[in-house]
């Protein structure tokens, strides 16, 4: 079982747990990772908008996390990613490029349904 992380949210409103990540930045963060990005799946939860741009400024090294989640099949939550953490960040769009062209080009039928493929066309315009 995993240790629980300072820089890891219990609960939606845990935004103190989001400022200990930030303080941390990486590598210190590297390690749970995945744990924060599981808390943008909902665009509705308070710390998802907190959470976000620290995500994004993180850039390349976040590439390979997120290329698992766009290869799966949360429309929403790789909508949720796309808007607001790869668009915002210049080496993640580079690093995603193909992923967000294959995302655009060939949507499955749910990420159709959540506009994956047009957030995806708009994140393609930002290279």
């Amino acid at each position: 079982m995993r240790q629980h992380s300072p820089y890891v949210p219990t609960d939606k409103h845990d935004l103190a747990a989001v400022q200990a990540a930030m303080a941390a930045g990486w590598p210190a963060i590297a390690p749970v990772v995945p744990d924060l990005l599981a808390w943008m799946q909902d665009p509705n939860w308070p710390l998802a908008r907190t959470l976000a741009p620290l995500l994004a400024s993180l850039g390349a090294p976040l590439a390979p996390a997120i290329r698992q989640i766009l290869d799966g099949d949360d429309a929403i939550w790789k909508h949720n990613l796309i808007f607001r953490v790869v668009a915002p960040s210049p080496t993640l769009l580079q690093a995603l490029a193909a992923d967000l062209h294959r995302l655009a080009t060939h949507p499955s039928a749910s990420d159709r349904a959540e506009e994956v493929d047009i957030e995806a066309r708009a994140a393609l315009l930002l290279l």
